[in-house]
């Protein structure tokens, strides 16, 4: 064999042995949650939170239904499906419906319940996402409670609606929205798709806002279904869906360009902010949150990530300044196809996450399934090794190959 070719296979056998570190990293962090289901049979709870005790017990989840517009209050230790406390009118095709839901820091004395939703529109006969709010404390004369318009005139359509709410820590509320199957509207800043919003809670625009009188927070996005802020820092973090690949984790930057459709991934390009994780491989992400409670202390610190198409919950470990290095990746729990839709920070010091019929407790069980930092070098000393006596080898038979047999009727020249 040409010392080229063998060279070459060697070189290829290395290369399979270490594309397989992946492949070990990401298997060796499973089941490394115990998990505890905390109410089944539901109706799609796409979005839930645990309002601060006040009108509500302690501990208490509220959460929408999404093709119902209902949202619901699952006190602790109360039975599923848990009471209706408001009700909306929704649109439901393909993935609009009744998507996000959030309350304040101030719920307590300012009961207010937002949400986000699709809805027919009778001006344009179409559909519609807005941003919507309950006032859900005692009202005068008694009856259902207000409901009142933050902001109207997202775009909608059968796919990339985005849908999650947030509150930042100034009280300011962020709202994802997907491009609504047109790409190009990301891009401008006169629609409300494909982009990141903030308004005040009351959908006024904050002075802050990279544009002045407009809602738009960042741009370039394609669909946004994850949303955290970093405790430490108050930075919002979000998940966001490729096309074929290059799923993202981003952190934001007010009035930064995040590149859709022009490209996904890292762009290496400064007119686009670059993602921190991107996942080649679409995984589909949904919701993201930061664990800030004490019933696991390995995962203080960590930002989870649920996936829909997998249903595995990532646990995703973030270093340095600004906490944009991720130098752990590992799944720690998983509910297979059923799909993992949002990830919350329970008030308990537990982890919580949905599927399309339950709401789950998660915990850390203690097993340690990390792999040893060792191990990834031993691997690639292994693939070293292995390159070196296959061309050894290789090299070895064409010295030993016995020479040409002399031609017919004489001895060799």
């Amino acid at each position: 064999m040409d010392p080229r070719r063998a060279t070459g296979l060697a070189v290829a056998a290395a290369v399979a042995l270490l594309s397989s570190f992946p492949l070990l990293l990401a298997s060796s962090g499973g089941a490394q949650a115990s998990r505890e289901a905390v109410a089944t049979d539901l109706a799609w709870p796409v979005s839930f939170v645990f309002p601060p005790p006040g009108p509500f017990p302690a501990g208490s989840i509220l959460y929408s239904e999404r093709f119902t517009g209902n949202v619901r209050l699952l006190p602790p230790g109360g039975a599923p499906p848990g009471s209706i406390v408001a009700n909306t009118t929704v649109f439901a095709d393909g993935e609009e419906g009744f998507l996000g839901i959030a309350v304040a820091s101030d719920f307590a004395s300012r009961p207010y319940v937002y949400a986000y939703h699709t809805y027919l529109n009778t001006t344009t006969s179409g559909p519609m996402n807005r941003v919507i709010r309950w006032w859900l404390g005692p009202t005068a004369p008694p009856g259902p409670p207000p409901k009142e318009v933050v902001l109207d005139g997202i775009p909608a359509n059968t796919l990339h609606d985005g849908g999650i709410l947030a509150f930042a820590d100034d009280g300011t509320l962020f709202i994802t929205t997907g491009d609504a199957s047109m790409p190009g509207n990301a891009q401008d800043n006169a629609s409300l798709s494909g982009k990141v919003l903030r308004v005040r809670a009351d959908g006024s625009i904050p002075a802050d806002n990279p544009i002045p009188g407009s809602p738009v927070y960042t741009l370039g996005h394609r669909n946004v279904f994850g949303l955290a802020f970093q405790p430490a820092t108050g930075v919002p973090f979000i998940s966001e869906n490729g096309p074929t690949e290059n799923d993202e984790v981003n952190v934001l930057e007010p009035g930064r360009n995040y590149g859709w459709p022009i490209g996904t991934g890292a762009l290496g390009d400064p007119r686009f902010a670059d993602p921190i994780l991107t996942y080649r491989s679409v995984i589909a992400p949904t919701g993201i949150a930061f664990y800030t409670g004490n019933g696991s202390p390995r995962w203080t610190g960590s930002l989870f990530l649920g996936d829909w198409n997998f249903g595995n919950l990532h646990r995703l470990t973030l270093v340095g300044p600004g906490y944009r290095g991720v130098v752990g990746d590992e799944v720690v729990d998983s509910v297979g196809f059923a799909g993992i839709i949002d990830v919350e920070d329970g008030p308990d010091g537990d982890l919580y996450f949905s599927t399309p019929s339950a709401i789950y407790r998660v915990r850390d069980s203690g097993d340690a399934h990390s792999v040893d930092p060792l191990v990834p070098l031993a691997l690639a000393a292994v693939a070293v090794l292995v390159a070196f006596v296959l061309v050894t080898w290789l090299r070895g038979r064409r010295r030993r190959r016995p020479p040409p047999l002399p031609p017919a009727g004489g001895p060799p020249p």
